[in-house]
């Protein structure tokens, strides 16, 4: 089986032969003469991401477009003696990875700023900080990625905020990206005191006394957030530009960024201007009506959302509106069906009362804007699902493509509402194991039932949901291969290198039945993330006409153990056929 693009010398058009396609042609065959193809990529598995041919020997390409997927012998008609020839020498070809939740400009600034998420522990933390109170070139020292998991539940408090510096104002951001804190000359900086209210949908933590504790979550983070100096639109740019190549070398060719603004519209608009834009981004404009995180005014959400199409160009396209539904357990902000442990009768607060998230999602839908939801308690989930739901009977089915991310819990009764109003199920895999955020912050709160059904993959997947895979980087790693790993096995990717399949059976799992299998997941970093992105007509799959966005692996992941699939190396990345990222 094989496909490959003829030339119809009559009408000038190409023309799609192969089984499940129709042929525009009058005659199929063996290419035209003058077809010349610029790159041929055998030698190993090609794994297609397209359910009518889910391999293949060989990928030939020509110009920015896929032209043969098939045999070695029938790819040899496209060969000429220009034809660059890859021998992949038995690794691994496969489409670009599509990470369908991501935050660009904060991951460029934790990138080229100073960066607590590697660090294993706190003093690993409390020696970076050092090293960075050393080197800053501002009034105050700011830090992206602190782990939570490594404090109790109320988070970093002034105690030790002080004990690490209190000579300047700091500003330490979590890797969760739903809470800051700060030591207290950050905190006379921002000149908040015990007076000092929580905002709406914002909570900020306090001592006995009631006094200000250090840190602050949700909507209190701007309490501080606005007094950090802001970067030029140059910097947002260069920021953004080294946060790409980054990207680059995870093999990932398409992203959905999900929260931007108009600074980041701008500054990708930019990068494309420049021809610097090596990635296809859609972007998620933050709502500008009182969302969690909001930074633009009314007026310019108003008017970005009027001009969304005018303001997407070709690899950068304005397609959707994100909300925040609520917050995050380790914050006891995600919105819960059942109540927290530790606060008898409390669920949680949604971002917007049901009444009003029905009219927003209502609004926007008539207006036939795709809608980004991150959604991470169960009552969360089940408040936007109802608002689709509610909008659908509205407004008919219109082919929007909605998504809710996170999902840390769904209620059972709600895993198949996913494929009912066609939402996808937009999973960060990468959480999905037993770490510290599980069993320091997030068992405590919700009990061992709640933790047991934590991100149920497969249950959304036998439902017959689209599910779709995202990292939320800078929040966590970046790259698809740990998540994946992650999803077969529901275990730590960093523990099981050394591990042989028997001793697999012996570590902790966050609950096996939610295992799914490697074709599913990298289904959901390929095609189906790609339908997500209203671009699977595009890309997203290794299929004749489509864009030449491809990657090679060091290895084929279907012929090594799950357990070193996060081993397994990006060697090469193409984005319309060009390399963009070279191992």
């Amino acid at each position: 089986m094989r496909w490959h693009i003829t030339t119809n010398w009559v009408l000038g058009l190409p023309a799609f032969t192969g089984k499940g396609l129709l042929s525009c042609a009058l005659f199929i065959g063996t290419p035209a003469l003058t077809e010349a193809a610029d790159l041929m990529l055998v030698g190993g598995h090609i794994y297609t991401a397209d359910a009518s041919v889910p391999s293949a020997e060989a990928l030939v390409i020509s110009g920015d477009t896929i032209v043969f997927v098939g045999s070695r012998e029938e790819a040899e008609a496209y060969r000429k003696p220009s034809t660059r020839v890859i021998n992949t020498e038995g690794k691994m070809v496969m489409p670009g990875f599509h990470d369908a939740h991501l935050h660009t400009f904060m991951g460029g600034r934790s990138l080229l700023g100073c960066d607590l998420a590697a660090a294993p522990d706190l003093q690993a933390v409390e020696a970076i900080l050092s090293s960075c109170l050393e080197k800053r070139q501002q009034q105050w020292l700011v830090a992206e990625g602190l782990n939570l998991g490594f404090f109790g539940q109320s988070g970093p408090d002034l105690s030790w905020l002080n004990s690490v510096t209190d000579r300047v104002p700091m500003l330490l951001r979590a890797s969760d990206g739903h809470s800051v804190s700060a030591n207290t000359l950050g905190l006379e900086m921002a000149q908040i005191s015990v007076e000092t209210e929580n905002p709406p949908a914002g909570i900020i933590e306090r001592d006995e006394s009631g006094a200000p504790s250090g840190t602050f979550r949700e909507s209190a983070m701007s309490l501080l957030e606005r007094h950090v100096p802001t970067m030029t639109e140059q910097d947002r740019i260069e920021t953004m530009r080294a946060a790409i190549k980054f990207i680059n070398q995870f093999g990932i060719t398409s992203a959905f960024d999900a929260w931007v603004s108009a600074s980041d519209v701008a500054a990708y608009r930019a990068l494309e201007a420049e021809e610097q834009l090596t990635l296809r981004v859609r972007g998620a404009l933050a709502y500008g009506h009182g969302d969690l995180f909001t930074t633009d005014t009314a007026a310019v959400y108003e008017s970005h959302l009027e001009h969304r199409k005018a303001l997407s160009a070709d690899r950068f396209k304005l397609g959707a509106v994100k909300l925040f539904i609520d917050g995050v357990l380790e914050g006891e902000t995600a919105v819960l069906l059942a109540p927290y442990l530790n606060k008898p009768g409390y669920l949680g607060e949604l971002t917007y009362p049901q009444e009003e998230l029905n009219k927003i999602v209502s609004d926007l839908v008539e207006n036939d804007v795709q809608v980004y939801t991150h959604a991470l308690g169960d009552g969360g989930v089940r408040a936007i699902l109802d608002a689709f739901e509610l909008a659908q009977k509205t407004h008919g089915a219109k082919d929007l493509r909605h998504q809710i991310s996170h999902m840390q819990l769904i209620h059972p009764d709600d895993h198949g509402r996913f494929a009912e109003l066609n939402i996808a199920a937009n999973f960060q895999a990468l959480w999905a194991l037993p770490d510290e955020w599980v069993i320091n912050l997030n068992l405590p709160v919700v009990g061992v039932d709640r933790v047991h059904r934590m991100y149920p993959i497969a249950s959304v997947v036998e439902s017959g949901a689209t599910i779709v895979g995202g990292s939320d980087w800078n929040v966590s790693s970046l790259n698809p291969l740990d998540a994946i790993e992650v999803a077969i096995l529901r275990q730590d990717w960093m523990a099981n290198d050394a591990l042989s399949n028997e001793e697999l059976s012996q570590l902790d799992v966050l609950n096996r039945s939610e295992r799914v299998d490697l074709d599913t997941m990298l289904k959901a970093y390929t095609i189906n993330a790609a339908w997500s992105m209203h671009q699977d007509s595009v890309t997203g799959s290794l299929t004749p006409g489509k864009r030449a966005d491809v990657v090679v692996l060091s290895k084929d992941l279907f012929a090594i153990p799950a357990q070193r699939i996060s081993t397994v190396q990006v060697e090469q990345t193409f984005i319309d056929g060009e390399l963009v990222y070279q191992n």
